[in-house]
């Protein structure tokens, strides 16, 4: 499962599959696919004028 975050304070989203708890960050949406959760943060990385981050390794396993 892949989550997209939001972090308002910072102007930044996250693709990851990891949980993140603290940090200000809000999750925004769950995907079963790397691809879906990309496509969706990119969507409202563009929307919102925010920086898009993801790992690597998540990406390409």
């Amino acid at each position: 499962m892949y989550k997209v975050y939001l972090n308002p304070a910072e102007k930044r989203i996250l693709v990851t599959r990891r949980t993140i708890r603290e940090g200000g960050w809000l999750i925004l949406s769950r995907h079963a696919t790397w691809e879906k959760a990309y496509r969706r943060a990119v969507y409202i990385a563009d929307k919102l004028d925010f920086i898009l981050e993801w790992f690597l390794e998540e990406e390409i396993n």
